[in-house]
């Protein structure tokens, strides 16, 4: 086709000049005919780009990170004359991987395209279609057509969790084993002090079912109580992260959810309550029970992170104005051991928090990966480095052991 496209445009050229030099009416009717195909050409191309028939579908619209999914792309040909050659070019979830695939239509019928989809980090992804090349019949003429300018397109979304890890290796201090199994299970849904009323929920326990308010508005109605905060567990995470590439920051942001994940996943069995705050939150995430880690696992599946400074600052004075009576906390941060801000900001912490915990999270070769010297402003707490490629369960198991 590039040697039929070179010629036509090599003969309108010289039919030009024929015209000009000659002046013979027939070298510029067989000009106006040659450039004629072309321009219908292109008004063909963008009218099947402007009414492309379509539809793209996940196979899984969640996923977690590892797992595998399909995008299934069905083209038909509606129009009455073949689809010429065209070609589709898909992004993917993996920033390295784009699939692309050529075919030709005769009218009326349809193409479809299975596409696996690698889930290596976690995120809300936007995949499918990016652009749409379109060569006419002829070979004279190729259009190439974002389709994000279209305005009936919209890609499909992809949420990819983190990965849950199972701590069940953590042991509790000696001191604290009436929190743990069935009477701090117990504590946690009775709580010590009245607090109010709320709406029932389902599982929730008949006792605490108050009657006459029911009666009153018919609709049931159960008591709430406040729980101790010593009896909870804080998680802080920091949304500014040191990495230099794109997928560089993909993978420490997952490794940093996947650690708040465990952590929140076993406090909540141990019996304890799980708060959990991120710069991005204007209240805290309170996790009471198992059912409540939804609501954590879908911040962290859509949770951003930067590079830019900001981020724990706010989290660590929110945490330390309303819960300094947590029995611990867990800071979790991939921004290296060289940010000054997030040092002071959490030895400003350790004053109301004695029991602080450091997840420092980072590259084994990177310049920016967190060491112990760089962390040793903060005196009292408790570090534990978790390069990407690590075994978390095991990392957390070796540092935090006696936390809970």
């Amino acid at each position: 086709m590039k040697t039929l496209r070179h010629c036509w445009y090599c003969l309108i050229a010289a039919f030009w000049i024929a015209g000009r030099v000659t002046g013979r009416r027939e070298f510029f009717l067989l000009l106006l005919i040659m450039c004629f195909v072309p321009l219908f050409s292109l008004c063909l191309n963008v009218w099947i780009a402007r009414s492309f028939c379509y539809l793209q579908e996940l196979e899984k619209k969640t996923c977690v990170k590892g797992e595998r999914t399909y995008m299934r792309v069905s083209i038909t040909n509606d129009k009455p004359f073949p689809f010429p050659l065209m070609r589709i070019t898909m992004v993917l979830v993996a920033r390295s991987q784009i699939a692309r695939e050529r075919f030709s239509l005769p009218p009326g019928n349809s193409v479809i395209f299975e596409t696996p989809l690698q889930c290596p980090y976690r995120g809300v992804h936007s995949v499918g279609i990016t652009t749409l090349e379109i060569n006419d019949s002829f070979g004279l003429v190729k259009n190439i057509f974002n389709m994000a300018e279209l305005p009936y397109y919209r890609r499909m979304e992809l949420k990819v969790y983190p990965q849950l890890t199972d701590l069940g290796a953590l042991q509790a201090r000696d001191s604290d084993c009436e929190h743990i199994g069935s009477a701090g299970m117990w504590r946690a849904e009775q709580g010590e002090s009245y607090s109010g009323l709320r709406p029932y929920r389902p599982g929730d326990p008949l006792k605490r079912v108050h009657r006459a308010v029911s009666a009153r508005r018919r609709e049931w109605y159960v008591r709430t109580y406040d729980t101790p905060l010593e009896r909870s567990v804080l998680i802080v995470l920091d949304t500014v992260a040191a990495y230099e590439s794109e997928e560089e920051g993909l993978y420490l942001g997952d490794l940093v959810c996947q650690c708040a994940a465990a952590i929140a996943q076993y406090s909540i069995k141990s019996g304890y309550h799980a708060v959990y705050i991120d710069s991005g939150l204007d209240s805290a995430l309170v996790l009471e029970k198992t059912g409540d880690f939804e609501k954590l696992y879908d911040r962290l599946a859509e949770l951003e992170f930067q590079t830019v400074d900001g981020g724990f600052e706010r989290s660590s004075k929110f945490t330390a104005r309303q819960f300094f009576d947590a029995r611990t906390a867990y800071i979790i941060s991939a921004r290296g051991s060289g940010d000054g801000d997030i040092v002071e900001s959490i030895s400003e912490m350790k004053t109301k928090l004695p029991d602080i915990k450091l997840i420092a999270i980072g590259y084994r070769v990177s310049s920016n990966m967190a060491t112990d010297s760089g962390w040793l402003s903060a005196p009292g707490v408790q570090i534990t480095k978790i390069m990407v490629g690590d075994d978390v369960s095991e990392a957390l198991h070796g540092h935090l052991s006696a936390t809970l």
